[in-house]
């Protein structure tokens, strides 16, 4: 389906031209945005049902197909701007190949994007990044065969008598290891970081893959590198957390937190990586160990794979939507945000630092008390040894 180009963004307007002016609405009120990996719309009118349910400003949505067997062959990034009677846009990373090795349930033929809906009037742009995983080459390896890379679409929306926000969708590399998806997140970082002057309210919402961990660190396709044993006892998540977010653009001009790490010379992260993993005010809400967005092989496969950072707004309300992976095998992440003044960035920051904190005592305690019961198990052994030994001595 020649609809377009990987790296190029398609876009659509439905909105009803005779409904009242977003600005002729009252008062304004808290913005309503959603971030939501959809699974390829395979159960495309669950997902738009809730999406309507949930009436949101601003939609930011991963793996939307436009042209796919696997999903029915409908354009659905379209399909949801006309149900929704929303303005939006779809980056397109990949185009799915139709092959045999493909199972049904994966089968190609079309493309494959990340988009951006609002009732507001919008701009876009993309944001590329550098390969994590050569997909041209080893696509058919995995079983699906693609050309293309990973692309993060932004959107300046105009908010009404607001100021305007910057709003990312982005869906980063779920077989490139945490080194991979660490380099991509440095890409927004340093763009956000750009745009922060002239656009400091900021929606960094997207599917970022972080799950390599549990028993994903066992199998070298959704786990590999250094880090895959090196984090042993803390998620992903936690990683990025404390490794990457709570380390701010006034912390230093390089992140050495991250330099610090005891890696190999040849695996240490490059100056540039270094100067961008600095966190410019992002905020999570959510999380990052109990609010699990994707769980999969009975739970034994479960992360919050899934971000919604917001720069300089105010958090009235946020919770997760599809609860029960009927609609997507990721939870829908919804929130409730105004805007805030250039204080609150500071206040995120350092929630972030204390979340950090909190989750290093909170493995020590776990490493003490697993050591403790090691201990405890290996001197109640050698006691009932040795009792074992003075009875048959005395027999």
């Amino acid at each position: 389906m020649d609809v377009a180009l990987p790296g190029q963004i398609v876009t659509f307007d439905f909105r009803d031209s005779q409904a009242p002016a977003p600005s002729d609405q009252g008062i304004p009120r808290p913005l309503r945005v959603v971030q939501w990996n959809i699974e390829r719309g395979y159960q495309l009118d669950a997902v738009i049902a809730t999406l309507r349910d949930l009436d949101a400003d601003i939609l930011c949505l991963q793996e939307l197909d436009i042209g796919n067997q696997r999903s029915g062959g409908g354009n659905h990034a379209e399909q949801i701007a006309r149900r929704l009677r929303l303005n939006g846009a779809v980056a397109v990373e990949f185009q799915e190949l139709r092959s045999p090795c493909r199972a049904p349930a994966q089968q190609g033929g079309g493309l494959h994007g990340n988009a951006i809906y609002s009732r507001y009037d919008m701009a876009f742009r993309a944001v590329g990044h550098a390969p994590a995983y050569d997909w041209p080459r080893d696509g058919m390896r995995l079983g699906e065969p693609r050309l293309g890379a990973r692309v993060t679409l932004a959107a300046e929306i105009r908010v009404p008598r607001r100021p305007a926000v910057l709003a990312y969708s982005a869906h980063f590399e779920c077989f490139a290891g945490i080194a991979g998806r660490a380099a991509q997140l440095c890409d927004l970082l340093q763009d956000s970081s750009a745009c922060v002057p002239e656009l400091p309210h900021q929606l960094v919402f997207g599917d970022f893959n972080t799950f390599a961990h549990s028993l994903a660190r066992l199998s070298p396709r959704y786990a590999h590198g250094w880090h895959r044993f090196r984090n042993l006892g803390m998620s992903e998540a936690e990683w990025w957390v404390e490794n990457v977010l709570a380390w701010s653009v006034d912390d230093g001009p390089v992140n050495l937190r991250l330099a610090a790490e005891p890696l190999p010379d040849h695996l240490r992260p490059s100056r540039e990586v270094l100067r961008a993993a600095r966190n410019p005010g992002w905020w999570d809400p959510f999380d990052p160990v109990r609010d699990i967005t994707i769980s999969n092989h009975c739970g034994w496969m479960s992360a919050k794979a899934d971000w919604a950072f917001v720069r300089q707004f105010r958090v009235v309300r946020h919770w997760m939507a599809n609860r029960d992976f009927a609609a997507s095998d990721h939870r829908c992440l919804v929130l409730e945000v105004e805007h805030a003044h250039a204080d609150t960035v500071a206040e995120h920051m350092l929630a972030t630092k204390r979340v950090a904190r909190e989750l290093q005592v909170k493995r020590a305690s776990r490493l003490w008390t697993w050591c403790s019961l090691a201990a405890a198990a290996a001197l109640s052994w050698a006691a009932f040894t040795v009792a074992r030994r003075s009875s048959i001595s005395r027999m």
